[in-house]
């Protein structure tokens, strides 16, 4: 019964996941160009930029040839430019344009309405209760 309650758990955390990246998707009407599965890239950008692709690729936990397509499409629709690097000519680096700043603005102004909502009728006690369990879920599931 436990092990049914925690598959229950985790799938609606999935389609809670699921959820959030349809409605983030579904309010970032000033860049349609922008998939659902590149914000993380765009932040990761944001908290580092100029990152190789391979580095990126790392953080992200993607395969790398899934990074090298989503920058083509980025760099195509003008969110990020990639350069040589000065001191490996075969790593190219990674930089923000001003579309992807503004694009990262637009993203952290959705993803604040969203959780907003999602937050309705939480008392801070509860937000901070459910915050702290999803960290030890997390953190359970990295150490396996």
């Amino acid at each position: 019964m436990n092990s049914a309650r925690n598959e229950r758990l985790l799938g609606q955390l999935s389609e809670l996941v699921k959820l959030q990246r349809y409605k983030v998707h579904e309010k970032l009407v000033n860049h349609p160009e922008l998939y659902p599965g590149q914000p993380p890239l765009l932040f990761q950008l944001d908290r580092e930029d100029g990152q190789t692709q391979k580095s990126l690729a790392e953080q992200l936990r993607r395969a790398p040839a899934t990074v090298t397509v989503m920058l083509k499409r980025m760099e195509t629709a003008g969110y990020v430019r990639r350069e040589a690097d000065p001191n490996d000519l075969r790593s190219l680096r990674v930089y923000l344009t001003d579309q992807g700043r503004a694009a990262l603005e637009d993203l952290r102004e959705a993803f604040q309405a969203l959780e907003r909502q999602a937050q309705e009728g939480f008392t801070p006690e509860e937000t901070q209760l459910m915050s702290a369990l999803a960290q030890r879920m997390i953190q359970n599931l990295r150490e396996s």
